[in-house]
């Protein structure tokens, strides 16, 4: 696959619903990296001085890989969660609207890198796992809620208000506010 070729990594599919047309995939994507290293890598597009050409004029380069798998394949995929998988951290990122993640994981990247000092507390404690994003309530219990808010960018901006983050020194997660850049201690309820 040439994702793991370009992003030195391994990547695992899990078909969620192998009996219709639609097919709403989780991926799996290990990397030889810790976190710091590998957001690094990843957001500035650079691996010991060579550019890894991670996006063009139009599209990210996910992106464009993720659409020659749908056009290869006789099914209609999306990516309903991705699990970035670091030596020291894992980033799970959900889907919000119809092809999401990969229209947006180059952007989200990119704010975790940015994010960095502050979800990992000055530097002082590392999260083991950060889901991206987290969503009210609301969201969950009208199906269709996502899809029917008012504007895609509405939608977008969701990836970049709220996080949760799961620390070894803690048997609650936190939740990080993205665009205050600070971490809001609380009890987070995990919907599935």
């Amino acid at each position: 696959m040439k994702i793991e070729k370009d992003f030195f990594c391994n990547v695992s599919i899990v078909n969620q619903d192998s009996f219709t047309t639609t097919n709403d995939l989780v991926l799996d994507v290990s990397f030889n990296f810790n976190l710091s290293e590998g957001l690094s890598i990843l957001a500035l597009g650079k691996l010991d001085g060579q550019d890894l050409m991670l996006q063009n004029e139009k599209d990210s380069f996910f992106q464009k890989a993720f659409q020659k798998l749908r056009i290869a394949s006789n099914n209609l995929f999306d990516i309903k969660e991705l699990n970035l998988i670091f030596k020291d951290s894992t980033v799970v990122v959900y889907r919000i609207f119809e092809n999401s993640i990969a229209l947006e994981l180059n952007k989200i990247i990119i704010e975790l890198h940015k994010s960095y000092m502050y979800f990992t507390k000055g530097l002082t404690q590392l999260p083991y796992e950060i889901h991206v994003p987290l969503l009210e309530n609301s969201n969950f219990y009208t199906k269709n809620a996502l899809v029917n808010n008012n504007t895609k960018e509405e939608n977008q901006k969701s990836y970049y208000s709220f996080w949760g983050l799961y620390f070894d020194c803690k048997v609650d997660s936190d939740i990080y506010d993205a665009q205050g850049k600070e971490i809001i201690y609380g009890k987070l309820t995990m919907l599935e």
